[in-house]
């Protein structure tokens, strides 16, 4: 029997051939997968990058925001310093002063107020930032709230002036005619007592353009200042009456200090999320609240949507694809507005460099004037050596009269042949030199008197030493105007740390006055009156040890009315040709400076005695 070959049975081909035709599906599916895969990794790391630049970007808003505050900051630091060097200006000085003296409008007071126009006005023109001013508006107003002098020519229109009260420069929002401009005020002090006011009006425009409005979409953007009872000061509010209603106290109290305010903010039929923050403004009762809308600042970012989508990405690559483009072109405009705000920042850092000069030149104004105040103190010093004269020159005299008597007794011995012993030669040319010296003593402290006038080199020196070498330059002085000048000096060493010669000019001072005070008397009295000029030295025992001058007299004393103020600069009872007011107001400055104080006693047709009291220290 022949057996037919056997064949492969059909159903083990017909296998081999389906597990052909599914290998190009399964790499199909495989790529499909590898494919979904890699699109779901760049969705997957892309979302990761958008949270990551969401997070960013509000940090970066909120940097930009506070570092807006801090420029704030630093303007209105600056404007307080403005006005506050206005109020202690001498041309509102002088105006109180005489007023306080009973000048009348009319005759002295119109003429201080038109420097007081003129000053203000002066700083309303040059006060600018890139040619656009600061202040739209200054005011001056006395203490009964009259205004004296207004630079918008609003005199006879009512104000409403802050109250008043002792203190740095205030900042507040007014309220004129439905408006609530921004302006800062500080009180005008004549002697410790509030007189008067000062008012800055802001200009608006300029201070929100560089300083407060924010880059954005008109109506959905925006910022302004608040004030400590949540009010909202915001020129344009009305042109964004969406965000106007909403931004009530209640609703920006609620806010938080740190962080964002999400608020849904319905404008043009549709619904905007709108992210809302606010920062304190440094040293000041204000801050600074900006808002703008959330795609503005971290993009259209919809995380549930995109894992929608990465669960459809199988069915719908090209979605995917178009997603991830979408997306990309959101972070080339995050990037764009990344270097805006870079851009901002340096226009902010530019602006604060502005401020910082401006600072710098105030600082060297204030040197200025203490230059000027140590040449007023050196003209001061020399007029008192104008009145010691008459000392210097019998203090000079006596030894040149030695001098004199000595050489002459010399001349008439040789003109007579006679033969002095060397011993007598030598002895006579001794006593000759010795009162040179003397002389030659007397200059050179006259000398350092005038040159050290506002000196602050301070040395360890005896007090009645100093007080015994300001003595000698006017006992001659007193003696011409027959007074007599009794001093009585402590026992042993006074060591105080001071300028000798800045100390001697403080006694100096006193002492003229002394004597101008005892011959007014005498002149009135003109009978059995005996002046009486004292100076004695001494030291107070308490818990601190305290080494003291007093300069007392028996003169017509102060007047009650003029007690207080015998300290102010360029206040005096004196005729005007007979004194400037600079005397005593120079004499607290000296003995201010060396850590001392002066006081005084004074009784009406009695006598007046001044005391000045040093810590003593080690020798």
């Amino acid at each position: 029997m022949i057996r037919e070959p056997i064949q492969p049975s059909l159903p083990h081909r017909s296998g081999l051939g389906t597990m052909d035709r599914r290998k190009p599906l399964l790499a199909l599916t495989a790529a499909c997968l590898l494919l979904v895969l890699y699109i779901g990794f760049l969705v997957i790391s892309n979302f990761q990058s958008q949270l990551a630049l969401r997070d960013a970007s509000r940090n970066r808003f909120r940097l930009d925001l506070e570092k807006r505050a801090d420029s704030l900051g630093y303007f209105f630091l600056e404007r307080k310093y403005d006005l506050n060097a206005l109020a202690l200006s001498s041309e509102i000085n002088s105006y109180f002063v005489n007023k306080a003296l009973g000048m009348s409008e009319q005759y002295g007071l119109k003429v201080n107020l038109f420097m007081i126009r003129k000053r203000l006005e002066r700083i309303l023109a040059y006060r600018q930032i890139n040619g656009h001013r600061l202040y739209s508006r200054l005011v001056f107003i006395d203490n009964s709230g009259k205004q004296l002098v207004d630079t918008d020519n609003r005199a006879g229109d009512p104000l409403e002036a802050p109250k008043a009260a002792q203190g740095p420069p205030r900042i507040c929002f007014g309220s004129e005619n439905r408006h609530r401009p921004l302006r800062m005020s500080v009180s005008c002090l004549y002697k410790n007592q509030i007189v008067g006011q000062l008012l800055i009006w802001f200009d608006e425009e300029t201070l929100f353009s560089h300083f407060v409005n924010l880059d954005g979409p008109p109506g959905l953007c925006g910022a302004g200042l608040i004030d400590e009872q949540g009010q909202l000061h915001w020129p344009d509010a009305r042109s964004h009456p969406e965000i106007a209603s909403q931004l009530t106290p209640g609703c920006i109290k609620a806010l938080p200090k740190t962080g964002f305010s999400s608020n849904a903010v319905a404008s043009g039929g549709e619904v905007h999320e709108i992210l809302m923050a606010r920062v304190p403004i440094p040293n000041l009762n204000l801050s600074y609240l900006a808002w703008m809308p959330s795609k503005q600042i971290a993009g259209a970012l919809a995380p549930m949507r995109l894992i929608m989508g990465m669960g459809a990405l199988a069915a719908v690559v090209l979605v995917s694809l178009g997603l991830i483009l979408r997306f990309s072109a959101q972070n080339l405009i995050l990037k764009t507005r990344f270097d805006e705000a870079a851009r901002q920042q340096d226009v902010l850092a530019l602006k604060n460099s502005q401020l910082r000069a401006e600072i710098e030149k105030r600082e060297n104004a204030e040197k200025e004037l203490a230059v000027q105040r140590t040449v007023r103190m050196r003209s001061d010093r020399l007029r008192s050596l104008g009145e010691m004269a008459a000392g210097i020159a019998h203090e000079l005299n006596q030894p040149l009269v030695g001098v004199r008597g000595y050489a002459e007794l010399m001349l008439d011995s040789l003109d007579e042949g006679l033969e002095l012993p060397p011993e007598t030669i030598r002895q006579n040319t001794g006593k000759i030199v010795e009162q040179a010296e003397r002389m030659v003593h007397i200059i050179n402290h006259v000398r350092l008197f005038a040159r050290d006038a506002g000196s602050t080199e301070t040395t360890v020196v005896d007090l009645n030493e100093v007080v015994r070498s300001g003595l000698n330059l006017l006992t001659a002085q007193f003696k011409s105007h027959g007074l007599l000048l009794k001093n009585e000096m402590a026992d042993g060493p006074l060591s105080v740390c001071v300028n000798s010669f800045s100390v001697e000019e403080v006694l100096l001072n006193l002492l003229t006055n002394a004597r101008d005070s005892v011959e007014h008397r005498a002149t009135i009295e003109n009978g059995v009156y005996q002046p009486r000029i004292l100076v004695a030295t001494g030291v107070h025992n308490g818990g601190v040890k305290e080494a003291f001058v007093v300069v007392e007299d028996n003169g017509i004393g102060i007047p009650a009315n003029a007690a207080e103020k015998i300290f102010d600069p360029f206040f005096t009872t004196k005729d005007p040709d007979k004194g400037t007011g600079l005397g005593l107001s120079i004499c607290k400055s000296i003995v201010e400076s060396f850590q001392g104080r002066i006081h005084f006693a004074t009784t009406e047709n009695q006598g007046t005695r001044f005391e000045i009291v040093f810590p003593e220290c080690a020798q």
